[in-house]
Parts: C-alpha cells; structure tokens; sequence
C-alpha cells in the first residue's frame, strides 16, 4: 500500500500517453491535488511496446467509433421499421374495414335485386 504525500492511500491509474500507454501509476486520490504523480506501478516499457500499443489504441478507437455508427444506423433503422410497421398495421386495418363495407354493399345489392325481382313477378 502506498500513501500519498498528502496521508492519503493513493489510487493506482493508468497512463494512456504515448511514451507510457497502460502504464499504471500512484496518484492521489483528491481530485485536483497537488500531490500528483506518487510513482509508477509498473516497470518502465521497451521501446517495441511504446511503438506499438499507440497504434493498436488507435485501432481500437476506430472500431469502436465504426460500431458506433452501426448502431446509430440500426437505431434509425428499428425506427424507420417501426414506423412501417404502424403504417401496415394501420392499412390492413383500413383494408377490412374497406373489406366488410364492400360485403355489405354485395348484400344490399342482392337483397335489392330480391326485392325487384318480387316486384315483378307480382
């Protein structure tokens, strides 16, 4: 356990800065102390992961902000189903409204021929 200059029991964080990606250090725990940076956690890096954990943080940023944009986009699209949805939904209904009015003008027209049918032959 390390203390802070302050008495504190220091936080471990990590550095993200291109000359110490992922490397964990002591800090205080007050936010904006003046104590800062306590001492590193970690052993000092080699030069190839210095070089390269940059580029795969940068990589990782891009995916991340790619499936960003593909949820955004299957959001919009859910939204834009939805609203077809309703739309169909409401038109079937329309249709068997539209389905039984025209079964009803069928039977006025039959009973309509019926009765002038019964007109005639009396």
């Amino acid at each position: 356990m390390v203390v802070c200059f302050c008495g504190k029991l220091a936080l471990v964080k990590t550095s993200w800065t291109p000359l110490n990606p992922g490397r964990r250090f002591y800090a205080c725990p007050t936010k904006d102390s003046v104590c800062g940076f306590i001492g590193w956690v970690d052993p000092p890096m080699c030069a190839r992961s210095k070089t390269i954990i940059p580029g795969l943080l940068r990589n990782i940023n891009t995916l991340e902000e790619w499936c960003n944009g593909l949820v955004r986009s299957i959001n919009m699209l859910q939204e834009q189903c939805n609203g077809l949805l309703s739309r169909n939904n409401m038109l079937e209904a329309r249709c068997d409204a539209l389905k039984d009015e025209g079964f009803k003008l069928k039977m006025y027209l039959c009973a309509s021929w019926f009765m002038h049918l019964g007109c005639l032959l009396l």
